[in-house]
């Protein structure tokens, strides 16, 4: 039981690292707001890969490190609440909703950013393969 707790926080870093890699690889850091308050590392003009402009990677490059953060965030409650799967469901759900009105509260300009509805179904696809696979790998299996 200790080993799948401890993949939960090994996965959470991973999928973090992930994201955050997709965004320095493959995102321009000009007009992201978080640069317009720090330095922009410089490594970014010399690591950028040029993607050309479809769907697929218009996906990879905005949605899928959105959708990386949220399922590293899921982990991390999962691990942190392991033991106690009533409090980690609670939190888990009050996460999904501040994720849909983070995003959804970019329609009305009070969150600095772009909404994006696939985002939102980016993010509700992570979160719904994620909750399928610890129900039927986890759950299932010790309770």
């Amino acid at each position: 039981m200790n080993r799948i707790r401890i993949s939960y926080v090994l996965l959470s870093i991973l999928t973090l690292i992930l994201g955050i890699s997709i965004y320095l690889l493959l995102r321009d850091l000009n007009n992201i707001l978080l640069f317009s308050l720090l330095q922009k590392p410089d490594l970014n003009d010399k690591i950028l890969v040029p993607l050309k402009p479809l769907m697929f990677s218009n996906i990879l490059r905005y949605n899928i490190p959105d959708m990386l953060w949220f399922i590293s965030a899921i982990f991390f409650l999962r691990f942190f609440w392991f033991y106690q799967i009533k409090v980690q469901t609670v939190y888990i759900m009050f996460f999904y909703l501040f994720g849909f009105v983070f995003e959804t509260s970019q329609l009305l300009k009070n969150i600095p950013g772009t909404f994006d509805r696939f985002d939102l179904l980016f993010m509700g696809i992570g979160a719904f393969v994620e909750g399928l696979l610890y129900k039927k790998l986890i759950l299932r299996r010790f309770l």
